[in-house]
C-alpha cells in the first residue's frame, strides 16, 4: 500500500505543483489548493484499488499533516534553515515518514510494505521511480545548485531537457543493462561540450547528477525485480 500512496504524493508534489503554486503556498489559498491536490491524488487511488476505499480517514490525516508541514516550511524553515536544500529534504522526509506511519497504524505491516499485497504495487513502484528521476531529482538539483533562482528564466526549459535525459537514462538502464553505461557517457560528453543554457541543470554537474540519479534508480529497480 505504501507504494500507491508514495505515487500519489509524488504526483501531487512534483507533477502537479508548478512554480506559481510553490510561490502561492505562502498564502493560505495556495496552500489549501496544494493540499487539496494531495488529497485528491490519494482519493483517485480508490478508482484502481478497492482496498484503499476504507483508508479515506488515513488520507485525510495525511493531508492535515501535509498542510501543517508545508505551512511550517514556508513560514519558518525557509528562513531558519540554510541552504534551501536542507528544508527541501526535511519537508520531503517528513511527508514520507507521515505516509509510512499513517499506513502502519491502519494496516498490518505486510499490507503496507509487500509489493505482492496489491496488484498495482509494481506499476506504482515503476511510475514512482520515473517521477523521482525525471521530475523530483531535477527540482532538487535546482534548489541545490541555484538556491537564489538566479537562472529562473531558463529553469523551465532546463527542467524539460533534464526530464528527457532522465527518462532516456532510466529506460536505457532497464532495457539495455550494461550497455546503458557507454551510451550514457557518450550522451553526457556530447551535451557537456555545448551546454544548452547557463542554467546549472544544463551544465556538466547538473547533467551528471541527473544521469547518476536516473541510472541508480534503474539499477535499484533491476535489483528489486
Amino acid at each position: 500500500m505504501f507504494y500507491l500512496f508514495l505515487l500519489a504524493h509524488l504526483v501531487a508534489d512534483f507533477a502537479l505543483q508548478p512554480l506559481w503554486l510553490v510561490r502561492r503556498k505562502r498564502q493560505w489559498d495556495g496552500l489549501l489548493l496544494h493540499v487539496g491536490v494531495v488529497l485528491v491524488c490519494m482519493l483517485v487511488l480508490m478508482l484502481g484499488e478497492p482496498n484503499t476505499r476504507s483508508l479515506w480517514p488515513t488520507m485525510v490525516g495525511i493531508s492535515v499533516v501535509h498542510l501543517a508541514a508545508d505551512r511550517w516550511k514556508v513560514r519558518y524553515a525557509d528562513r531558519l534553515l540554510r541552504p534551501p536544500f536542507v528544508p527541501f529534504l526535511l519537508d520531503q522526509g517528513l511527508h514520507l515518514v507521515t505516509i509510512a506511519a499513517a499506513l502502519s497504524l491502519a494496516l498490518p505491516a505486510g499490507q503496507v510494505w509487500s509489493p505482492a499485497a496489491l496488484s498495482l504495487a509494481w506499476p506504482a513502484i515503476y511510475l514512482s521511480a520515473y517521477i523521482v528521476a525525471a521530475l523530483a531529482a531535477p527540482i532538487a538539483l535546482i534548489v541545490l545548485f541555484d538556491p537564489t533562482f538566479q537562472h529562473a528564466a531558463q529553469a523551465a526549459r532546463a527542467r524539460t531537457r533534464s526530464l528527457v535525459a532522465a527518462l532516456a537514462v532510466l529506460t536505457l538502464s532497464l532495457v539495455a543493462g550494461p550497455a546503458a553505461l557507454p551510451l550514457t557517457l557518450a550522451g553526457l560528453a556530447l551535451a557537456s561540450r555545448r551546454p544548452a543554457s547557463p542554467h546549472p541543470l544544463d551544465g556538466p554537474a547538473g547533467l551528471i547528477a541527473v544521469a547518476i540519479v536516473a541510472a541508480a534508480t534503474g539499477a535499484l529497480l533491476t535489483l528489486m525485480g
